[in-house]
């Protein structure tokens, strides 16, 4: 369940977002560098754990999670409600997050912050009160999580579906090139395969097919191969995925 803040005091909280001190543009690198930018003696892999965990936590869907590039977007969320005077108002959010670094260290970086008053996107922030009010709890919220256990230590079908559902497209390019050679090639695969501790696939197998091209199966099962799922600490994980190729 996702969890909004409603707040009472429509004078207050437009101050949020747009204001006379200390306002800042979201295109201004300095306000993410000031801001949005934490350094921390962590592993990079807890570091990005942690975002994930943190954003789950708070019923916030990912439209992006990239392990291996540290890259992740959360969805455009709705983050406040807030009224007076009358007045109904929303307030929503979006991150674009990099997390750097290597076994010993990482830096957690909001490189791109998006904000929307009701269905208006908002171009600059009065950075101090939305410092106060939303960045610092969620900076604090990541590292609260730096030791959890829940999505660093096992692997969980969500996090299989988001990395299935962002590699598929690669897969249709594939389909749409083998197309050109073989117009009636259509039908659907089934790989089963095992997702390792740290993130690679093992042991993968088309367990059924009715493409009726064996050619292309092993094109795919070998494209799938290469594919990463990020790291966990604890136990293999296997997997029956079923591709469909269609015109």
């Amino acid at each position: 369940m996702k969890k909004i803040h409603v707040i009472a005091g429509f004078v207050s909280m437009i101050a949020l977002l747009v204001g006379c001190a200390k306002t800042m543009q979201l295109n201004d690198p300095a306000l993410y560098d000031q801001y949005l930018t934490r350094s921390y003696n962590q592993p990079r892999d807890v570091c990005y754990n942690a975002v994930v965990v943190t954003f789950r936590d708070r019923g916030v869907e990912l439209t992006k999670a990239d392990p291996e590039e540290g890259k992740i977007v959360t969805e455009k969320h709705l983050i406040a409600i807030y009224a007076g005077y009358g007045v109904v108002g929303s307030i929503s959010h979006r991150y674009y997050i990099d997390v750097k670094g290597d076994e010993n260290n990482c830096t957690i970086k909001v490189t791109k912050y998006k904000a929307w008053k009701g269905g208006n996107e908002v171009p600059d922030v009065k950075v101090d009160d939305v410092y106060s009010y939303y960045w610092a709890p969620l900076f604090g919220g990541f590292e609260s999580n730096f030791d959890s256990e829940d999505e660093t230590s096992v692997r969980t079908s969500s996090d299989i579906d988001l990395v299935v559902k962002q590699r598929t497209p690669d897969l249709k390019k594939i389909y749409d090139q083998y197309r050109k050679k073989n117009k009636k090639l259509q039908g659907r695969i089934k790989l089963k395969f095992t997702i390792t501790p740290n993130g690679d696939i093992s042991e993968i197998s088309v367990v059924e097919s009715n493409t009726g091209d064996s050619g292309f199966d092993e094109i795919i099962k070998m494209a799938v191969s290469t594919w990463t799922f990020g790291k966990v600490t604890k136990g293999n994980t296997t997997v029956t995925i079923p591709f469909t190729f269609s015109e």
